[in-house]
């Protein structure tokens, strides 16, 4: 297989880790506390496991931002710049929501409390439509690997404080309420930050467009993805890459709840050391693409993946112990870091900067659609077959994406160089 990979350290600018740390940070932030605290104060309410599960549908925005993404790269205000024109704007709209979600829980039906947990989601999947086509953006080829572990990394990092930290603040006594607080208070300290950014000027094709000099239509960048060779095969890879992690990852602390693990335990193993083991994967990954390519990193975190399902799958059936807990939750979560960065680096290696937001958001939602829609039912499957029955499936399905490897390299996917627009 085709497959080069630089041979020295991509020289990535402690600017940029810094921009993409605390702008995926705030991305994470709310995403692992609907994740993982969410889903276990609702437990502690009484709820069913698929009512749980089904609460993912609140993340619905998530699935079709890809219909108003094109729109970021095509329209902005030049006098503002064209990501932070979108990034700070739902950053704004992201802090509210949280606030009036926090005032208004004590108070709201379930169906009044997804409408509003949907807004909060709105506004996030938002921002990272503008955050996304900033990274395309200012990530040159040969940057892409380590810029993609260290946005990974941030969002983990945020992801923990969602999880870990918004689980502790719940456990101490704080309520529901106040974990809505605290990430609206994280989120305004970050807004310094885009508030602060000079962007890198458009490409000459959208300020050409802007200008009036060529008539661009936010669409049509979107469709030129579609004109590229072997993009069926991509999108396939896109679509079934997540679709195991997708049954297993919601079911992981309800398994080790309904085996009689304290919430502590759980927040410990899980929020606490599962995610830490996460981050620690998303920053080695990029690291590890360079060194060994594209196609031999997804073919090790693939394989790993899959396996480390199928573990949680022997021990579904065994029963669990502390060691096992320990052992099975942080290869699982070390693996799936390492496969994110992979996944996330080849995603945008096929987008350009012209449709950074449009084209990236639109392979995004497909990966997030998978996820969305087994999140929904993957209650449904360890409440019918069983818990092992459940990690089985999901081990199985991630596997099977390595047949996929060889038609990837076939048509240059897994080569590291974004195509131009045709």
């Amino acid at each position: 297989m085709t497959n080069p990979a630089p041979t020295e350290l991509p020289g990535l600018s402690w600017r940029k880790v810094g921009l993409l740390t605390v702008l995926y940070f705030v991305q994470g932030l709310p995403f692992g506390f609907f994740l993982f605290t969410f889903p276990l104060h609702l437990r502690a309410e009484g709820h069913s496991l698929f009512k749980i599960t089904f609460l993912s549908i609140v993340n619905f925005p998530w699935l079709i931002k890809f219909l108003w993404a094109p729109l970021a790269d095509r329209y902005f205000w030049s006098a503002f710049g064209r990501r932070r024109s979108w990034i700070i704007p739902a950053q704004g709209g992201l802090v509210t929501a949280l606030l009036v979600t926090g005032a208004l829980t004590p108070h709201l039906d379930l169906m009044g409390l997804m409408l509003m947990l949907s807004l909060v989601n709105f506004f996030a999947a938002t921002q990272d439509i503008g955050v996304d086509g900033l990274a395309v953006d200012i990530l040159d080829d040969h940057e892409r690997g380590v810029g993609n572990s260290v946005q990974a990394a941030a969002y983990k990092i945020g992801m923990l404080g969602g999880g870990f930290g918004m689980t502790f603040l719940l456990k101490s006594g704080v309520g529901i309420e106040g974990c809505f607080y605290a990430m609206a208070g994280a989120v305004a300290v970050a807004m310094v930050v885009p508030i602060l950014l000079r962007e890198p000027p458009p490409p000459s094709l959208i300020t050409e467009a802007v200008q009036g000099r060529k008539s661009v239509g936010a669409f049509g960048l979107l469709l030129s993805l579609f004109r590229r060779p072997g993009i069926v095969v991509f999108l396939l890879f896109v679509l079934l890459i997540k679709a195991g992690d997708s049954i297993a990852n919601p079911l992981f602390r309800l398994y080790l709840k309904d085996a009689h693990l304290t919430l502590s335990q759980i927040n410990w193993t899980m929020n606490l050391g599962g995610i830490v083991a996460t981050l620690v994967g998303s920053a080695i990954c990029g690291f590890l693409i360079m060194k060994i390519g594209r196609s031999a990193a997804l073919i090790i975190t693939a394989a790993g993946q899959g396996i480390s399902h199928l573990a949680w799958a022997v021990m579904g059936s065994v029963g669990v112990s502390m060691p096992m807990v320990w052992g099975a939750a942080l290869t699982e979560h070390l693996v799936s870091g390492m496969l994110t960065v992979v996944v996330f680096t080849l995603m945008m290696d096929t987008v350009r900067r012209e449709a950074g937001s449009g084209q990236y958001t639109l392979l995004m939602s497909i990966y997030g659609g998978i996820t969305f829609a087994l999140n929904i039912i993957a209650g449904g499957i360890a409440q019918a077959f069983g818990y092992s029955a459940a990690f089985s499936i999901a081990g199985a399905i991630t596997l099977a994406c390595l047949a996929l490897v060889w038609p990837l390299s076939k048509y240059g996917y897994l080569d590291g160089k974004r195509p131009e627009i045709p």
